[in-house]
């Protein structure tokens, strides 16, 4: 890997993966109990926000580092699109 490490270990080492899910998996459960959280979950949450703040397709596939835009295209405007009809349904049950 040609990349700078996010995550060391004690001995100043890379983290591998699985290390980074097990940690992920110990300090969800205690703090989310009734939600399963995974380091996808974490990620993808982060690219839904980032996409809903900026509405920049292009930067959230270059920080999530999609080689192919239209990859992160159809996972954030199915996102867009959900978020659009949410907003109608509240719309229409208000009463006046």
């Amino acid at each position: 890997m040609n990349n700078k490490a996010l995550f060391l270990s004690c001995q100043r080492k890379r983290i591998d993966v699985r290390t980074v899910q097990n940690l992920v998996k110990k300090y969800s459960q205690v703090s989310v109990k009734l939600k399963k959280i995974t380091p996808h979950k974490l990620r993808s949450t982060f690219g839904t926000n980032l996409y809903l703040e900026t509405g920049d397709i292009y930067l959230v596939a270059d920080v999530l580092g999609h080689a192919d835009v239209n990859t992160t295209r159809k996972h954030y405007t199915a996102t867009e699109i959900e978020l659009k009809r949410k907003a109608a349904r509240k719309i229409n049950l208000r009463k006046d």
